[in-house]
């Protein structure tokens, strides 16, 4: 709407000639969105039906949770005889698969696994990106702690996936450590992708049946899955390990999490272009406190770190202590640069043979500099791009796949031709296990001898500090006799806070900050590390052909000439020499215009800034009206100082959907054993809605979108090829009956006609 504003006039009567102050309005048709949304707020109903199907995403009833006492007299394992076997049965939970209710009652640990493992019968479509989608689903966890009563009272377990302004939730499994999520269950989901780099995170939870306010969920552990280094059209099934925390060291695994999830990309080139944009911001809201902390706890972590605790103060410190650890890389580096070891493998006869690139790149480009300085500037962005392509390389040389990142050469080739040029390949699981372990393990060692040894001396810092204050405390204030043997008044729990809290939050700051240098540095931002290293490469190649000797020279030259020459006489005489001779007044009367030329130049700047911050305040609002009070905020780059990694029972492997038959596969886009939600994603100015996606996959004018998957070979009633018979059956049949029929109907109908005509006369 168009935003008009308007000065403020003295009511009549009123014995004021001027009142401070504007009042600003906006103003356009009403559309049909409009009269719907002003009719149902008038008679008071909170929610649009289509906002009431938006937060459907923790609203939707959760199978399971039946309490404590439920679970003592709820008969939960039995054992049959199959010939001479005792089969140990367990009763599935939340329930048997509704289409087999008595084969699947009752199921054995081997044919939970197998059930487990097939593709899920339902699931949730959720979001409004555009990028492309991804399918996640929940299959199970492994040795979670009870957080229940013990006894036959165990963990009821539930997973909260939050993913950009999404969030949906599992349904529970009751009294079970290692609880299975079935494919009749709603353990499966389907988001649309926004920003290429966001990140899921998963949060596993112990139901809670309390209505009481201050009784949570109780967090198990959460993951956040980096998504940036992951391929398209590849089902990988992961294993993470839970902890409550990824932004503190006090962490500890409480079991693990599996779950099998696949990206669908239509625009690689879309993908990666996504990321010269800042990314948006995603918030969530929900429309209860207990919602809230399951959204909290899954993006953050059980640790709420904008409040105050010195625990955070000390971690901080720890976590900027060790940025040494940076120092293991460079080290290696530089040995490897230095003793001109081979990295690049090249295979000539039949043997693969290891060329020292890096050495030989610094030697000549070296050589270079040293003789023609003038070419500095651009050996430095160069150097940089170069020490991110070497950090890259060293990554794809790591033991374990799980840590390897995409190639600079492979986005170059996806910005230039529009797809990637690396096919979908597998990765089995335990693949280089002994390398991997024994790499982790001495990773491990030289971190834990880094941080011995900053705790060392931290330590030593510490006692020298606290000997130099209490020689302070002994010499004191003696001039002063009242404050001698004098106690403060007041009780404080912690008389530090005032002074800390601030610490705190720089340290929060700085961390934060320097986590994200660092993921770009080692390229777990995959796609904004390669726009830096083409940046910084493409500015090196731009300043070859700046002369700078010249650029300096000159500037020099106009600087001397302009600043120190004898007419700068003549400048004291008419300029400086007056500015002691203004008045009061006079330089009162200057200050004010410059500070009136100033709001002149601000005005547009402050104008446009209220506006932002009216269209914030706006937003926040409508969302707080459509999906609930209770906001949190969804992280898109990494901000933990742990990253989550797949164990190494992981495995991935290409992609392929079998063909089907037309009809199938146009329901199955249509929308098929899918439920619908958008996200929480609104759009508009004054009264804003929520953004749909059609729900329909296929392009307006098209009857599929992947019509390479229909099956065109097998014979059925379904079939592409019965389809083109039905149709040429038609066709013959139509021609006989044109042939035969048509010149019979018509002789019949002539001789109607001359038997009527014989009639009349």
């Amino acid at each position: 709407g168009e935003r008009l504003e308007f000065k403020l006039i003295p009511t009549p009567g009123s014995k004021k000639k001027e009142v401070p102050g504007y009042v600003a309005i906006r103003i356009r048709r009403a559309t049909g969105h409009d009269i719907v949304f002003m009719n149902e707020h008038v008679h008071k109903k909170k929610k649009t039906s289509l906002a009431e199907s938006a937060t459907q995403q923790l609203a939707t009833a959760q199978l399971g949770g039946g309490g404590a006492l439920r679970s003592y007299f709820r008969r939960q394992t039995r054992h049959i005889k199959d010939g001479d076997r005792d089969i140990k049965q367990y009763k599935v939970r939340p329930g048997p698969d509704p289409k087999r209710e008595e084969e699947t009652t009752w199921l054995s640990k081997e044919q939970i696994e197998a059930e487990c493992q097939r593709e899920s019968d339902h699931w949730l479509d959720v979001g409004n990106g555009r990028l492309g989608r991804l399918h996640v689903e929940i299959l199970g966890c492994d040795e979670l702690p009870n957080l229940d009563s013990g006894g036959r009272n165990k963990t009821d377990t539930f997973v909260a996936l939050v993913y950009e302004d999404c969030v949906v939730k599992t349904d529970v499994v009751d009294d079970c450590l290692n609880p299975r999520w079935l494919p009749w269950s709603k353990r499966a989901a389907i988001f649309h992708i926004h920003h290429s780099s966001s990140q899921l995170f998963l949060g596993v939870f112990d139901f809670d049946q309390s209505v009481a306010p201050g009784d949570d969920h109780d967090l198990i552990g959460r993951v956040a899955v980096d998504l940036t280094n992951l391929r398209k059209d590849t089902m990988y099934v992961m294993v993470y390990d839970l902890y409550t925390t990824a932004r503190i060291s006090d962490r500890k695994k409480l079991g693990s999490i599996t779950i099998r999830l696949r990206l669908e990309v239509e625009d690689d080139r879309a993908v990666l272009l996504s990321n010269l944009e800042p990314p948006p911001s995603f918030y969530v809201n929900v429309k209860t406190r207990k919602d809230h902390r399951v959204v909290q706890f899954t993006c953050s972590g059980k640790y709420d770190t904008s409040k105050y605790d010195i625990k955070f103060i000390n971690s901080y410190i720890e976590e900027i202590l060790s940025v040494q650890h940076a120092s293991f890389y460079l080290s290696d580096a530089f040995m490897r640069l230095m003793l001109w070891r081979g990295t690049m493998p090249v295979r000539m006869l039949g043997t693969t043979y290891h060329f020292p690139i890096h050495s030989l790149a610094a030697f000549v480009s070296l050589t270079v500099v040293v003789e023609r300085p003038e070419l500095f500037p651009a050996w430095s962005f160069a150097l940089f791009g170069w020490t991110m392509v070497a950090t890259m390389d060293y990554r794809l040389h790591l033991p374990t796949p799980w840590l390897h990142c995409k190639h600079f050469l492979e986005h170059a080739f996806t910005l230039f031709y529009g797809s990637t040029p690396i096919a979908p390949y597998s990765i089995e699981s335990h693949e280089n296990a002994k390398e991997a372990i024994a790499f982790e393990e001495g990773w491990r060692k030289r971190i834990t001898e880094s941080e011995e040894a900053a705790a060392k001396e931290y330590e030593e810092n510490l006692k020298a500090q606290e000997e130099y204050q209490r020689e302070m405390d002994e010499i004191g204030d003696v001039s002063d006799i009242s404050a001698l043997n004098k106690n403060d008044g007041g009780i404080s729990v912690d008389p530090f806070k005032s002074v800390l809290y601030p610490v705190q939050q720089n340290l929060q700051m700085v961390c934060k900050y320097l986590r994200r240098i660092r993921y770009v540095l080692i390229w777990e931002e995959s796609y904004i590390s390669f726009w830096v290293t083409a940046g910084c490469f493409l500015v090196s190649i731009i300043f070859l052909f700046v002369p700078w000797f010249f650029l300096i020279q000159w500037t020099a030259r106009i600087l001397v000439w302009a600043l120190f020459g004898p007419w700068m006489k003549l400048v004291d005489i008419f300029y400086v020499s007056k500015l002691d001779d203004y008045t009061e007044e006079e330089l009162m009367q200057q200050r004010l215009e410059s500070r009136k030329k100033r709001r002149l130049a601000t005005a547009t700047a402050l104008a446009e800034a209220r506006i932002k911050r009216e269209d914030a305040m706006k937003l926040k609002a409508m969302k707080a009206y459509y999906f609930g009070k209770y906001i949190t905020r969804v992280p898109v780059l990494k901000e933990d100082r742990y990253v989550d990694t797949p164990c190494l029972e992981s495995h991935a492997l290409p992609f392929k959907p079998d063909p089907l038959p037309l009809s199938e596969l146009a329901m199955q886009e249509a929308g098929y054993h899918r439920t619908r939600i958008p996200g929480q994603h609104l759009v508009g100015s004054m009264i804003p809605q929520i953004e749909t996606v059609s729900f329909t996959e296929a392009p307006v004018g098209q009857a599929l979108r992947r019509p390479n998957l229909v099956d065109k070979d097998i014979a059925g009633p379904e079939s592409t090829t019965a389809a083109y018979a039905k149709i040429g059956s038609l066709v013959v049949c139509a021609s006989v009956i044109s042939w035969f029929a048509v010149p019979f109907f018509s002789s019949l109908t002539q001789h109607l006609l001359v038997a009527l005509q014989e009639q009349t006369e």
